[in-house]
């Protein structure tokens, strides 16, 4: 059977036996010229002879093996071959299981570099190639079992690596060819004593990619169940594998793919439900959210790099869909076109006022605002200021007199913001559009720290205790010029954020 001369996978029949001059590989995708797969499959067979004229006794022919005394296939087997396949089969073994404990699926219009391989596909295969033409030698129950271990987990592991390369491609048709190879590599790792639940979990992840391919092509009721089907296997895969030596490595790998699989199955529900006429519309949503560069090193790289923040961000999504077809959001009152997402942050702090007897501490609250979108802006990440209502960029008023005394009530000044805050109340969007939320809770939850921590070390009075993230709340802005105006409750604390909105950056329902 001919093989690609990229990766090294067997070219299927339908393709073979096809008249056209061109075959694409149904493992890595790509397309060669038969002449070009011939002359591969020709330097493989020589290297092939190559290790089994080393590997066995002179004189020996392994197209007459089947004649020869089984007893006499036998020695030669265990005297002159075992040793070597063995030691390549602990190699490719070894490589494999760590292989395994990456994840393996990505979501569409994402790519994932993480998962490095230890072998090229094309060695893998070739390995499998030489292990399958010594396998008349193989008499014994005990030999044949070498023989189909050593085979199946190169074939399944070379699959595996030509999806570690479709990972980092996002391009048409890629899911296909990774539903192709996880069933090839569940097949393989089915017949491997002890690797069972790994053959599950590829059983899954080859459904989730049909699943994508269907999703990507509108299909949203097609591609709900191989998703939520997905999820369910996975979970089965998760516990048989939690006390299980070998293949407990896949432990958390198996944990992110059941997240995505989740996150998968919320998308294609957006699909189903969404509120334009088109499918795609809201695939398109969905393309933006996850395509923005969010920062994948730094101090933020830990939080944003991880894909399941989407998540929480496409359940925002989810309620901003449903808030559309009659549902409600927290929404503070007044005039405004669009609803713009607000983390609603609850703050306590004190810090000390007076002199000598008429020293004493202060306790305050205040409202913070952040809009929903900072993890987009590079500056917010680096200047937690910028990313929030500086409620200590503005110092109430007060004498010098008031310090000495103790009548200070507080060192921050919140303006209107609290009142905004407070007046939020579950309420119908309307006709009104609604900007999607792109952040999470912990992210703004980390936003407010580094804000704080900035605060405390410029003012050594201040003492602060956690902050709490309370809500989003969606706040009626008009929008001219391309411009956010928010309402005059901001006073002078609109985020440096607001002030960089554009439009074209927004996401819109």
């Amino acid at each position: 059977m001919l093989r690609c001369k990229y990766c090294g996978a067997p070219l299927e029949r339908q393709a073979l036996e096809s008249d056209s001059p061109y075959i694409t590989c149904s493992s890595c995708g790509t397309s060669q010229q038969r002449v070009d797969a011939r002359a591969y499959l020709d330097q493989m067979m020589g290297q092939i002879q190559s290790w089994i004229s080393k590997a066995i006794p002179g004189g020996f022919s392994m197209s007459q093996s089947e004649n020869v005394d089984s007893i006499a296939r036998y020695n030669i087997f265990n005297n002159n071959v075992k040793g070597r396949v063995e030691t390549e089969y602990s190699e490719y073994r070894f490589a494999a299981n760590s292989l395994l404990a990456n994840p393996l699926m990505t979501l569409p219009f994402t790519t994932d570099n993480s998962a490095v391989p230890g072998h090229t596909s094309a060695k893998a295969f070739e390995f499998n190639a030489r292990v399958k033409s010594i396998e008349a030698l193989a008499v014994d129950e005990a030999s044949k079992n070498i023989v189909t271990s050593a085979e199946e987990m190169a074939a399944g592991y070379a699959v595996l690596i030509n999806n570690t390369k479709l990972l980092q491609e996002d391009k048409p048709g890629r899911y296909t060819l990774m539903a192709n190879n996880f069933t090839e590599a569940s097949i393989s790792f089915g017949k491997i004593k002890g690797y069972g639940p790994a053959a599950d979990r590829f059983r899954a992840l080859a459904g989730m990619c049909t699943g994508c391919e269907k999703l990507l092509n509108g299909d949203g009721a097609g591609s709900l169940s191989y998703f939520e089907n997905g999820a369910a296997q996975l979970s089965k895969v998760k516990t048989a594998i939690s006390t299980d030596l070998t293949l407990g490595i896949m432990y958390q790998a198996v944990e992110m793919e059941i997240t995505q699989a989740k996150i998968l199955s919320d998308i294609a529900g957006f699909v189903l439900k969404g509120v334009a006429a088109d499918p795609l519309a809201i695939l398109n949503t969905i393309k933006k959210i996850i395509s923005f560069n969010y920062p994948k090193s730094g101090k933020w790289g830990f939080l944003l790099g991880n894909k399941d923040r989407f998540s929480e961000v496409f359940a925002n999504l989810s309620k901003v869909l449903s808030a559309k077809s009659g549902g409600t959001l927290a929404i503070v009152p007044g005039a405004g076109e669009y609803l713009i997402p607000f983390w609603d942050v609850d703050l306590k702090y004190s810090f000390q006022t007076g002199a000598a007897w008429a020293k004493k501490g202060v306790e305050v609250t205040e409202d913070l605002l952040i809009p929903a979108d900072f993890v987009i802006d590079s500056q917010c990440l680096n200047d937690p200021r910028s990313g929030i209502t500086d409620i200590f960029s503005i110092r109430p008023e007060k004498s010098i007199l008031s310090g000495i005394k103790g009548t200070e009530t507080s060192i921050s000044g919140g303006e209107g913001i609290g009142r905004l805050s407070d007046a939020a109340a579950q309420n119908s969007p309307g006709a009104r559009k609604i900007v999607v939320p792109l952040s999470t809770e912990k992210e703004a939850k980390k936003l407010v720290s580094e804000y704080l921590a900035v605060c405390t070390s410029q003012d050594s009075k201040l003492k602060l205790s956690n902050p709490y993230v309370k809500s989003l709340i969606y706040i009626p802005c008009d929008i001219r010029g391309g411009r956010v105006e928010v309402p005059s409750g901001f006073g002078k604390l609109v985020p440096q954020r607001v002030n960089k909105m554009e439009l074209s950056q927004m996401i819109v329902i």
